[in-house]
């Protein structure tokens, strides 16, 4: 039913002519900066390579807080890391350094937003250069912030988010329009990753209290460089953690692939067309499994990395589709970044008229493998609001009043007010 509420919606505002809902736009009146994107990023190797290892090493570290036993396990570390590099523009004191420790952010600041362009650049390059036999793959990465009407945000956080994250800021009233607008977000992300994150922002997350709305979101399709054969597909057993197995859809193919078969693991390397992007599969050996899963690390890929060998093998791969979505607060809690999410946050970066905290954080993340390729989405959803104001309650009429022990119950004094 929201599916159809939603198509009758933009039908009827397609109708109406209202260009703003049916173009690739955010929803709400745009307040960016002046600044324009910096499309040229001047960024050392060396800060370039310590942000690649810094959001592995998160993925790591988040993979460890997120996934539960016998359970699939699915997100996005690079939309993860984008969103929260926007929130990280705003944060300062406690907040910025809890921040920086839960995200394996080592750069400063000043360096840290040129680098995460850059890589945001070099990454949308790939799909831009030409390859044989068919279309490179596609990559959509998307910034955007949504602002309180009348909030007054500071300058060089609308800044950052302009030259960096190539967004501006989008001027919407949440204090009486949350709920429509939190539709309208999930319908632009909706757009964004053709169809395959819906509802990303849940009923309750935005309110009334809510300030910002900062979001990422990521859609990927590549073709693989040797497609499997659709009619070589069978069930075939999989042998799960527990020791039974269990029948899945089974491809296979003879081709040539990086190949690592290791003493506690073998690895391999699926090439999507033009070899830019690959899938790095890691299958440890039986009884293996947690020993292996608790070294994931940047130092630990780039060994298995360095291990593989072209080889040509008679490969089976099951075909998979996941589709996952979670809260990320209580995950980055653990991870040392607490105060972001109570009303000791120190986000004045973001605006000094109102004090926020980010009151929710979503994520979700969609991927399905068959013989063509890899089909894959992912966003992330950081609301950030101000604590909500108790229901007033004012003494206005004469009282009485009494000054006593606690303990003892003995009354100190005793007086009425009637005419202050």
């Amino acid at each position: 039913m929201p599916s159809l509420r939603r198509w009758l919606i933009s039908s009827l505002l397609a109708t109406l002519g209202l260009a703003g809902c049916s173009s690739d736009a955010p929803p709400g009146e745009r307040i960016a900066s002046d600044k324009a994107r910096v499309t040229k990023p001047n960024v050392p190797a060396e800060d370039f390579a310590a942000l690649v290892s810094g959001n592995t090493d998160f993925a790591a570290s988040l993979y460890r807080q997120v996934s539960k036993p016998g359970e699939n396990v699915l997100f996005s570390p690079h939309s993860i890391n984008q969103a929260f590099a926007m929130v990280y523009a705003g944060a300062r004191g406690d907040t910025e350094s809890q921040m920086a420790q839960a995200l394996h952010f080592t750069l400063p600041r000043e360096r840290l937003h040129p680098a995460v362009n850059a890589l945001d650049l070099s990454l949308q390059a790939r799909t831009e250069a030409k390859v044989e036999g068919g279309a490179p793959p596609t990559l959509r990465v998307v910034n955007a912030a949504w602002g309180q009407k009348g909030l007054a945000f500071e300058s060089p956080f609308l800044d950052v988010l302009a030259q960096h994250y190539g967004t501006g800021m989008y001027a919407v009233d949440f204090t009486r329009k949350f709920e429509s607008i939190r539709e309208d977000i999930n319908t632009w992300v909706e757009k964004q990753t053709m169809g395959r994150i819906q509802d990303l922002l849940q009923e309750g997350t935005v309110s009334r209290d809510t300030r910002l709305l900062l979001a990422n979101a990521l859609y990927f399709k590549g073709a693989w460089q040797e497609p499997f054969d659709e009619t070589g597909t069978r069930e075939a057993p999989f042998h799960t953690l527990e020791g039974g197995t269990r029948q899945v859809q089974m491809m296979s193919a003879t081709i040539s692939v990086p190949l690592l078969e290791g003493a506690e693991l073998d690895a391999l390397a699926l090439p999507y067309k033009g070899e830019a992007f690959r899938m790095l599969v890691l299958v440890p050996h039986e009884g293996r499994f947690a020993e292996v899963e608790s070294r994931l690390s940047a130092e630990f890929l780039d060994g298995v990395r360095a291990g593989l060998r072209s080889s040509r093998v008679a490969l089976g791969f099951p075909k998979f589709e996941v589709k996952q979505s979670f809260p990320l607060d209580e995950s980055l809690k653990a991870l040392g970044m607490v105060d972001a999410f109570t009303p000791l946050a120190d986000l004045s970066g973001v605006s000094r008229q109102e004090a926020l905290f980010i009151s929710a954080a979503q994520h979700q993340a969609f991927i399905a493998v068959d013989e063509q390729g890899t089909e894959a989405a992912a966003a992330t959803a950081i609301v950030g609001s101000v604590t909500s104001m108790p229901e007033p309650y004012v003494v206005d009429r004469p009282f009485l009043f009494l000054i006593e022990d606690v303990e003892t119950r003995s009354v100190l004094f005793l007086g009425r007010i009637v005419n202050p």
